[in-house]
């Protein structure tokens, strides 16, 4: 699988959802504060429709900048920018496995799910360590790998083999069916709400790449390249089973990223 077919299948998934803005910045001020971000160079790497973007322009970043590989969802992020009317945010089509920033480009480094869609992640994590300046802080949001992994694998890798004009109807007969379950387990609401069950099926299930790692993984690898861990989620989702954990990391004063 190519970032191509990723870049496509976020053109048609989501182009036009925009998380709820409050519950996100809810979400957002668990890691960062309006004091931490002024005047800050923010990178919003895989932006998506680029709410993030925006909670950061809105707080007193002085420059944000959005990339993605989906020219659909950057389309929606500039609608969400001139919707908000900030003027401190912009958005650009780019891979972050090869950024075209300088070394130590920015203050804080943002990647909600997004390098565990990528085809190398700790090529990605490396490139975002590498932008990102001595003292400056990384967001990560990774997919966790469990005991039931395999089986949310195996459903993916069947149903991305389905003709792609069936697999919204798809998601909507798994919503259908699913929902009892989804009720029945919920273990806490998620902070970014708005999604639709289907939505987040097609999410799971249907995304041509997804890499899925523990916790312990991530964290050895931030240390190895000279960040220290500053917070920990273990989980972040409607299941511990396909939800993310989320580290913010510090920036040691010699680390450079490089592989």
């Amino acid at each position: 699988m190519s970032k191509e077919k990723v870049g496509s299948f976020y053109d048609v998934v989501w182009t036009e959802y925009v998380p709820e803005l409050e519950a996100s910045e809810k979400h957002w001020r668990l890691f960062y504060s309006p004091d931490e971000v002024r005047e800050k160079f923010v990178l919003d790497a895989g932006c998506g429709t680029g709410i993030f973007s925006i909670i950061f322009a809105r707080n007193g970043a002085g420059r944000v900048i959005g990339i993605d590989i989906s020219p659909g969802s950057l389309e929606t992020a500039k609608s969400l920018k001139a919707r908000f009317a900030v003027d401190n945010a912009e958005f650009r089509l780019q891979d972050m496995l090869r950024l075209p920033f300088a070394d130590g480009s920015f203050d804080i480094v943002w990647a909600w799910g997004t390098v565990h869609h990528t085809t190398d992640p700790f090529r990605a994590i490396s490139e975002l360590i590498r932008v990102l300046r001595p003292g400056g802080s990384l967001f990560l949001a990774v997919y966790k790998r469990t005991k039931v992994t395999f089986i949310h694998e195996a459903i993916r890798k069947t149903l991305i083999k389905t003709p792609r004009r069936t697999w919204t109807a798809l998601s909507k007969i798994m919503a259908f069916f699913l929902s009892p379950v989804v009720f029945f387990f919920k273990k806490r609401e998620k902070s970014r709400k708005g999604e639709k069950l289907e939505e987040l099926i097609l999410d799971w299930y249907f995304v041509p790449i997804r890499h899925y790692y523990t916790p312990q993984e991530i964290r050895d690898f931030l240390r190895k390249k000279g960040l220290e861990v500053e917070k920990f989620l273990p989980a972040s989702g409607r299941f511990d089973s396909s939800s993310n954990f989320i580290f913010k990391a510090r920036k040691g004063p010699s680390t450079t990223g490089r592989s």
